[in-house]
């Protein structure tokens, strides 16, 4: 059987959780200001519920994979483009 997660109350009428990409060190943060960190434990669990979006710019990306190096998004465009995101936060 598979492993089952559960959302919990704090889930409770969250659609979605956004970050927010900075270009400049490709890392996550909680606000557009980047001035609020975000973790590595917060992403894998805002990705494993299917309830991350990244916000780059104009872009609103949903991540595709989850490793050691955070999480990893596709841009299509003219050329296909992947990109890892990391926490912002050390723990």
């Amino acid at each position: 059987m598979l492993n089952k997660l559960y959302e919990q109350g704090k889930d409770l009428h969250v659609a979605n959780y956004v970050a927010y990409g900075k270009t400049a060190d490709h890392k996550l943060y909680a606000d557009e200001g980047y001035k609020e960190t975000v973790t590595k434990v917060e992403i894998e669990d805002a990705f494993k519920k299917g309830r991350l979006v990244i916000v780059e710019g104009a872009n609103y990306l949903v991540p595709v994979a989850f490793g050691a190096t955070g999480v990893i998004t596709v841009v299509t465009g003219e050329t296909v483009k992947t990109q890892a995101w990391a926490a912002s936060a050390e723990k």
